[in-house]
């Protein structure tokens, strides 16, 4: 829910002490909801400061509803989230996920993993949500709808056998079901984005792409594909019908911030590119370094491996 949230007017930081039942040396997803909403009657716009633990998470500036998602490996049995009050509002929090991730290919021994984008292509916009995330999503992944320039979108009500599939990132069914393919004439998908990074280091980024063949193509036909991602070309490809496919992942050094990808028809195929979904990662470094215990610290109880209270504002 969105009408209630916790604010912390006293204090520049102030933390919550989560202690999962799987304890240290683990993967976890660890998402935090904000949304304003105005509730002091101030109509002013609150930035400030999330970590975990000691180290720096995001900056949050509520202006809407938002939340902010990261996958930590923790080296310690406490997980500590914190706020920090950078001057500009006081911080707040309307509410706090953790999920063990258990066998998710999404993991990292050093750092962290900051979702930047999972796109579902192809998706109806008219459709009751335009998400898609857990109990559909095993990992917790909140899908956003999406579109690429020049692209027409494709379906199929036809069932995909994610339990049967060895594909270990295991995309929600109707992620799998759309797609997006080049408008007549093209015989490429493109894009381009922009990603905000934290300052002062040269960020890196992981890209996973997602394809399932949802047309039945003719006999004789072909569907092949390459992939250039910041100029590095990936392929060809081949696709099974109805068998997802996981390209990925591809680790970029990006210094511009700039992330651009095309999936391109080959000379020898018959038909165009398409693409069901992607995903961009930025590795956040998070150096091991304890928490200065004097912190105020807040008990929050989780349940694992179940939807918590932040998690129904979607």
């Amino acid at each position: 829910m969105v009408n209630s949230l916790r604010t912390f007017p006293e204090g520049k930081r102030n933390c919550y002490t989560l202690k999962p039942r799987q304890g240290k040396n683990q993967n976890y997803y660890v998402r935090a909801f904000f949304y304003y909403g105005n509730y002091d009657s101030k109509n002013q716009a609150q930035k400030f400061d999330l970590y975990i633990g000691v180290n720096y998470w995001e900056t949050v500036d509520v202006r809407q509803q938002t939340y902010y998602s990261i996958i930590h490996y923790s080296v310690t049995d406490t997980i500590y989230v914190c706020l920090v009050n950078t001057g500009s509002g006081v911080p707040f929090i309307n509410g706090l996920d953790l999920r063990f991730m258990n066998d998710s290919p999404y993991r990292s021994m050093n750092g962290s993993l900051l979702p930047r984008e999972h796109a579902d292509l192809g998706g109806n916009p008219t459709q009751s949500s335009s998400t898609i995330r857990y109990t559909d999503d095993v990992y917790d992944r909140i899908w956003w709808l999406g579109n690429l320039n020049d692209a027409v979108s494709i379906s199929t009500e036809t069932n995909i056998d994610i339990q049967g599939s060895d594909n270990p990132c295991r995309l929600p069914v109707e992620v799998l079901r759309t797609a997006v393919q080049p408008r007549n004439g093209l015989n490429s998908l493109s894009f381009n984005h922009t990603l905000l990074h934290i300052e002062n280091f040269t960020p890196e980024f992981l890209v996973y792409f997602h394809f399932a063949e949802i047309e039945q193509i003719a006999p004789g036909k072909l569907r092949e594909f390459t992939i250039t991602l910041n100029g590095l070309k990936y392929g060809p490809f081949t696709l099974e019908y109805l068998k997802p496919l996981t390209k990925g992942p591809y680790k970029l050094q990006v210094q511009e911030d700039q992330v651009g990808f095309s999936i391109d028809a080959t000379l020898r195929s018959d038909l165009p590119p398409i693409l069901n979904a992607f995903e961009i990662f930025e590795l956040g470094p998070l150096p091991d370094s304890p928490t200065n215990q004097a912190d105020g610290m807040f008990s929050i109880s989780i349940l694992l491996n179940a939807i918590g209270f932040g998690a129904r504002m979607l």
